[in-house]
């Protein structure tokens, strides 16, 4: 009886997800807000400490990744419809899944680098996001190497699931039927993936935003085949950790 009252909320609530864009809405709200909330009231117990402060992060992201998974769970549907999913064994597939993801992070960088001259231009001087938070790394490879597989998962995996898989998907359900959704869609995903690294700076902010931009048309355009976009996405995360400890 226990059980089928179980499976009975959460049908309910699954079904009430599906069927409302409130509750869609809603559900990407508290996801965002309850780890916004979350590093607000954790990170400042932490604040002599690069190290904690990036972990801090991490864990907020890793608190994001099981609260999708959970939605996914309430829904009763698979990861398939976020674009997780790994194709079938094939040597040529998975060629073409590896250069696909190397032509993609190099656009990605070039937009990376463009949002840099970008803000350059407006704000007069050259204009580079903050990333004194990542300091803990110079000098230190054992740090620097377990950092590099934990921003793998968290960063390189769980961002592309949150903001290209989850987000995306969720924001076309909202303007569904309207013109453009998609466009309108990848564009959120993208303000938000922005917003989501004010820690950086306004510079790191714009920049970030555009790689959402770049990543979230391709996500489109490859009709939500997540993997490329977490290997180009590994590759960028590896540029920029790589170049912090080397510098």
């Amino acid at each position: 009886m226990n059980r089928q009252f179980k499976n009975t909320l959460r049908d309910r609530l699954g079904n009430y997800l599906e069927s409302k864009k409130s509750a869609t809405l809603m559900e990407v709200v508290l996801i965002f807000g309850v780890v916004f909330l979350f590093i607000q009231m954790v990170a400042p117990f932490f604040q002599g400490s690069q190290l904690a402060q990036q972990l801090i992060v991490w864990f907020a992201n890793v608190i994001m990744i099981a609260l999708v998974c959970f939605g996914q769970w309430l829904r009763r549907s698979n990861f398939r419809d976020l674009g997780l999913v790994l194709p079938v064994w094939s040597g040529k597939t998975y060629l073409k899944i590896i250069l696909w993801s190397f032509l993609i992070g190099i656009i990605t960088i070039l937009s990376f680098v463009l949002g840099s001259v970008g803000m350059s231009m407006l704000m007069g001087a050259t204009a580079q996001p903050d990333v004194s938070n990542y300091d803990y790394l110079k000098d230190n490879p054992g740090i620097f190497v377990l950092s590099l597989l934990g921003v793998y998962l968290v960063s390189s995996f769980g961002e592309e699931l949150v903001y290209r898989g989850f987000l995306i998907h969720r924001v076309s359900l909202m303007l569904k039927g309207a013109k453009f959704e998609k466009t309108y869609a990848v564009l959120i995903s993208a303000v938000i993936f922005g917003l989501a690294h004010y820690t950086w700076g306004i510079t790191g902010m714009v920049q970030t935003s555009f790689m959402g931009l770049i990543l979230g048309t391709f996500h489109v355009r490859f009709k939500n085949k997540l993997i490329v976009l977490i290997l180009a996405h590994a590759y960028m995360d590896t540029l920029l950790l790589g170049s912090i400890y080397l510098s």
